[in-house]
């Protein structure tokens, strides 16, 4: 079965985060042809330009590699064709009324943050893959009972590891994201947290210009709390490897790539129980507590800072379900499975 690949780049991912990281292991395993915005400005100019032939709005290069997938759909002779983030391209799916079986898209966002326009351009959908479960019956009703299959989002195992002797006391605690996270909720358990144990360090990764939003404003200079962004992957997995815990309270939640190199890291996750948590060990390998419940994540934390035997006993839990459910070498076997399952 052959193959064609839609990739983006997601400006902050380095080279061994995120989804897009499936076609590199896909092309390990299996004949593979990828599509992806190239570099430079020409490509930006052409994308724009043809995008303004079909009367809408440049992106630059990414238009240009829209174009590239539709030429290469049209003349490859291909047995699937795969959008990996199928929400930055529902564009292409004006083309039918119902899109042929062989083009599948990958949906990352949950129900919550689809609008009713995003909706109509999704039922011209007939094939789908989804990174968490909760809302597959909604998507179904979309695009078709049966049509839509379950992959869990993939992490790098080799790359993301644990390494419990660069722990450090003070016990640090890790924040990471913007998308869907309960920031005031954030706000509340940290200050509560450095009001009972002084001595807590927290590392919030979050973009600079995001760090004065209103709900974030009150920690931009809270004493126990360091600010990160644009860390290269060797920086970045210092972080999860240094850290006690992640704490990431959430308002909702497909596939959270956090949440994935936290469990290839074994460092234990307190975040509430939303979305697609529960496929990622939510509630089994790791505890999760409810929307708002600022008192339940509070005790959480103090729990895995007490009990350091039951943390390290979650830890290799965490790491356990990342090497067994997420290694990407398993996670592109499952992808190709899902192609012909899709496509005949």
């Amino acid at each position: 079965m052959s193959a064609l690949l839609l990739r983006d780049g997601i400006p902050w991912f380095g080279r061994h985060t995120g989804y897009e990281q499936l076609s590199h292991h896909l092309a390990k395993i299996h004949p593979v042809t990828v599509v992806a915005p190239r570099p430079g400005q020409w490509a930006r100019y052409l994308g724009s330009a043809s995008a303004r032939l079909r009367g809408r709005m440049g992106r630059g290069a990414a238009d240009l590699s829209e174009l590239e997938f539709c030429l290469r759909r049209r003349f490859g002779r291909l047995d699937a064709s795969h959008i990996l983030y199928l929400e930055h391209h529902l564009g292409l799916l004006k083309a039918w009324p119902k899109a042929p079986k062989n083009l599948i898209g990958t949906i990352h966002l949950p129900l919550s943050v689809w609008t009713t326009e995003q909706g109509r351009l999704l039922s011209r959908l007939a094939s789908a893959l989804v990174l968490y479960q909760r809302d597959i019956p909604f998507f179904e009703k979309l695009i078709g009972r049966g049509r839509v299959k379950f992959i869990h989002h993939g992490a790098d195992t080799e790359f993301f590891k644990p390494a419990p002797a660069q722990t450090q006391a003070p016990p640090r605690i890790l924040y990471s994201g913007v998308y869907l996270r309960n920031e005031p909720m954030l706000v509340r358990v940290v200050k509560h947290l450095t009001g009972k144990m002084p001595g807590l360090c927290f590392d919030l990764l979050v973009p600079q210009h995001h760090r004065k939003s209103p709900a974030l404003a009150p920690l931009l200079n809270h004493p126990a709390v360091t600010w990160h962004a644009g860390l290269n992957d060797e920086e970045l997995r210092a972080l999860y490897q240094r850290s006690c815990v992640m704490l990431l309270p959430m308002n909702d939640s497909g596939a959270n790539t956090a949440v994935v190199e936290a469990l290839a890291s074994g460092l234990p996750i307190v975040t509430t129980n939303a979305g697609g948590i529960g496929d990622y060990g939510g509630g089994t390998i790791f505890q999760t507590v409810a929307a708002e419940d600022d008192g339940a994540m509070v005790g959480l934390v103090e729990q895995y800072l007490s009990r350091p035997g039951w943390r390290a006993e979650i830890s290799g839990k965490c790491r356990k379900f990342a090497e067994e459910v997420l290694a990407w070498p398993l996670v592109a076997s499952k992808h190709i499975q899902a192609y012909r399952e899709l496509t005949t």
